[in-house]
């Protein structure tokens, strides 16, 4: 383990940053053995706080690793290599994750056991049918204008095109630095504008000229 590295928790865990969540769990399980209290072997290399201080290192990379949503902010962090430290660490991944979803609970809203409506109801607005009919250019704003007057919350949405819902709201944001390559990002909006019953060709065609635009902007700088 390289405690040097305060909030790198791949390699606190000891793992490669391709590692399955199977893995990771493995190695999480590995790890709490190793520096478990009751190792006595522990002590001859550690004192007691070191071997606390690793144990909650640990629990912190679990508490980010073992959660997908909290996974792909931190990937996408430690990736660009343009954030500090503490922007790695548990507090900042979880409070960029409630900015982003601007609603504190909705990753503990997203699992298997919730029950799944095949489509919402909703009252249909003649001014808003008739600008999602004659939209020339789809931007995150009107896709998000589109999956509010449908009804469909991050979780339903989530859970119909298993898109992750930490990337739509990314989505609907038009963030290059929260999101994957623009190939999958592509295919993120077809799935979207499919589920939201919407032409997705000319969608994905219309969104991701401007999320391309969206990419350039810092290289002209």
């Amino acid at each position: 383990m390289m405690t040097e590295v305060k909030n790198n928790y791949y390699e606190v865990l000891e793992i490669a940053p391709t590692a399955s969540q199977h893995e990771m769990t493995l190695a999480y399980e590995k790890a709490k053995r190793t520096y478990s209290p009751q190792n006595a072997a522990l002590y001859s290399v550690f004192t007691e706080d070191e071997a606390k201080s690793l144990r909650n290192l640990i629990e912190e990379a679990y508490a980010v690793l073992g959660n997908q949503s909290y996974r792909n902010l931190y990937d996408r962090r430690l990736q660009s290599k343009s954030f500090s430290n503490s922007d790695l660490s548990l507090d900042s991944i979880k409070k960029a994750s409630e900015e982003l979803f601007n609603e504190n609970s909705i990753l503990e809203k997203v699992g298997p056991s919730k029950t799944v409506v095949d489509t919402p109801e909703y009252n249909k607005n003649e001014a808003l049918e008739t600008e999602i009919q004659s939209a020339q250019e789809w931007t995150g704003d009107l896709l998000k204008k589109v999956r509010e007057y449908k009804q469909y919350s991050f979780e339903l949405l989530h859970e119909k095109t298993k898109v992750n819902p930490w990337y739509i709201a990314a989505l609907e944001r038009m963030e290059p630095e929260n999101l994957p390559a623009p190939v999958y990002v592509r295919g993120y909006v077809v799935q979207m504008a499919k589920t939201l019953g919407l032409n997705e060709k000319q969608v994905a065609d219309s969104y991701m000229k401007l999320y391309k635009q969206r990419v350039e902007q810092p290289k002209r700088k």
